[in-house]
């Protein structure tokens, strides 16, 4: 019997293999090595979690949250090692939601009888 788990588990150990995961750590460390850039990352770190807050309680954004998040996305936007991990991170995540979706097909492929036509 095929235990998923283990199988999971190794997944886990073969994506921190790949290029795309390899890359982030570099841009990480890159980041974690500018002190201005990691200021940036923290302020705009916890304003996501303030704005998610927010939007998870249903209270709309303030006007001074609102402004805080423009000009902290132009300091994103001026910010190369930011810039360089937003852009790796993304390559990441595309590849996790592609194997994502190769894991789930099953499930879905289950249903295509069930569909109208």
């Amino acid at each position: 019997m095929v235990n998923i788990y283990d199988n999971a588990n190794q997944l886990a150990k073969d994506l921190q293999e790949t290029e795309q995961f390899k890359d982030l750590k570099k841009s990480l460390e890159n980041l974690k090595n500018n002190p201005e850039s990691l200021d940036l990352y923290q302020r705009m770190d916890k304003l996501q979690q303030q704005i998610l807050a927010a939007q998870n309680s249903g209270q709309p954004l303030s006007d001074e949250v609102r402004k805080e998040y423009q000009k902290i996305n132009e300091e994103v936007q001026n910010n190369d090692e930011l810039k360089d991990m937003i852009t790796k991170e993304q390559a990441l995540f595309q590849m996790i939601n592609d194997v994502q979706q190769a894991m789930t097909k099953p499930i879905g492929d289950l249903y295509d009888d069930l569909k109208a036509k």
